[in-house]
């Protein structure tokens, strides 16, 4: 066990020597990325964004390019060892290692980072990756009018750097750890896309009226006997949004739901949600209101997500929202809903969205979806059918998800004694 010293800064000693250091001890350059337009033809070096940034990798080919002069080239080219960071936005702090990368530049809503010699690169990306760093970075953005992470707060920040060889020990002590639990993580991964795919096979049982027959050998536009090709609007009572009023909120127990409190793949967020005063609700009810055994569709932002209203609780939905009433002497409400997730009717909303400053999904298009129907007491089976299969996949996807969390925390263990000199 290592040695502790007094240093007591930031509230924790160090062991002994160990110092506390700041972002500006340990750099060398901290710059601010290059403005302008991206391009997906190659007029200059790859453009890298934010958004290129994605579950820790980079995908150069998708990278797109930018014009660029050979001086600004020099300026904000990339090399090995850059530490780029998000400055702005919802990923405030997320920061990339750059190990190799073609002839690239970075944009303007990155700051890049180089370091000193006296600070291993992975030791420094690895305390990145800490419960330490994400905690000053959300103690700065909690103290923004308006979130971000500038150069100046950058230099700010904090971490314990041990001496050079204990760094690198450190360093392939915890990819030793890390490799054994990535690999672990990989594989919960695949499990979970796994079970994606095979929730689509069962949908898309449903809709070619294979699910119950095995043997049954179909067409894609052929169907079973008794099965009959529907549009929405033949099996709906309304199809139909609330008004275009923005209400304001109010202390009631009434919530306004928007597609941001669509929680999970079945729940609505009502505690969370928008409330509204009563004058209000009765207003925007007079068209059409939720109720139980309803179903909304998100027609505005993440188009195409599906709910089940299950309660009977008053609340009124945003008209990014679109409020469908099954015909119940028709069609079950949870058959529709499965029609309505499967990859018929999900393309069927891919290929119906309207192109405009706000991308959506409108009523009437909605009306026309085309959906195969058979009859009532076959969409009893199937639906009794298909929530057998997806309960099972929902257990394993639970545990799955357990697991991730699970592996989550141990990679915070395991920064966590690395950088308090406990590896």
């Amino acid at each position: 066990m290592a040695t502790m010293n007094d240093d007591g800064k930031n509230g924790r000693s160090l062991p002994d020597g160990w110092e506390w250091k700041t972002v500006n001890d340990l750099a060398e350059d901290i710059q601010y990325g290059y403005t302008q337009s991206a391009n997906d033809e190659p007029v200059g070096p790859k453009f890298l964004r934010i958004t290129d940034i994605q579950d820790g990798q980079v995908n150069w080919d998708t990278v797109p390019y930018c014009e660029c002069s050979e001086q600004d080239i020099q300026k904000f080219k990339l090399e090995s060892g850059d530490i780029v960071f998000a400055r702005t936005g919802a990923t405030t702090g997320k920061s990339f290692l750059i190990r190799e990368c073609p002839d690239a530049v970075f944009a303007s809503y990155l700051i890049r980072l180089r370091l000193k010699s006296e600070a291993n690169t992975k030791y420094f990306y690895y305390f990145l990756q800490s419960s330490d760093y994400w905690s000053q970075i959300m103690t700065v953005k909690k103290g923004s009018a308006q979130p971000g992470v500038n150069a100046t707060i950058l230099a700010t920040l904090q971490l314990p750097l041990a001496p050079f060889s204990e760094q690198e020990r450190i360093v392939s002590r915890i990819e030793e750890l890390l490799s054994d639990l990535d690999a672990g993580v990989a594989a919960l991964e695949r499990v979970r896309v796994g079970l994606k795919r095979y929730k689509a096979s069962v949908l898309k049982a449903v809709v070619t009226g294979k699910l119950l027959n095995g043997k049954l050998e179909i067409g894609e536009d052929e169907l079973p006997e008794g099965w009959k090709r529907v549009a929405l609007a033949e099996i709906t009572l309304q199809i139909k949004d609330a008004d275009h009023k923005m209400p304001k909120p109010a202390d009631s127990n009434i919530p306004y739901v928007s597609t941001k409190d669509f929680r999970g793949d079945e729940d609505i967020d009502f505690e969370n949600a928008k409330h509204i005063s009563e004058e209000d609700y009765k207003l925007l009810t007079r068209k059409i209101k939720p109720e139980l055994g309803d179903i909304l569709l998100s027609r505005y932002g993440t188009i195409g997500q599906i709910r089940k209203v299950k309660t009977n609780r008053p609340f009124q939905a945003s008209y990014s929202i679109a409020i469908i009433k099954p015909l119940a002497s028709e069609v079950l409400t949870d058959f529709l809903v499965t029609l309505l997730c499967s990859e018929v009717g999900q393309k069927q909303m891919r290929d119906n969205i309207r192109a405009s400053s706000q991308p959506d999904l409108g009523l009437e298009s909605i009306r026309k979806f085309v959906f195969p129907l058979p009859p009532l007491d076959e969409q009893r089976r199937i639906v009794a059918e298909v929530e057998r299969r997806l309960s099972v996949v929902g257990e394993v996807e639970s545990a799955v998800e357990v697991g991730l969390v699970r592996a989550g925390r141990l990679r915070q263990s395991v920064l966590r004694s690395a950088f308090e000199g406990r590896l």
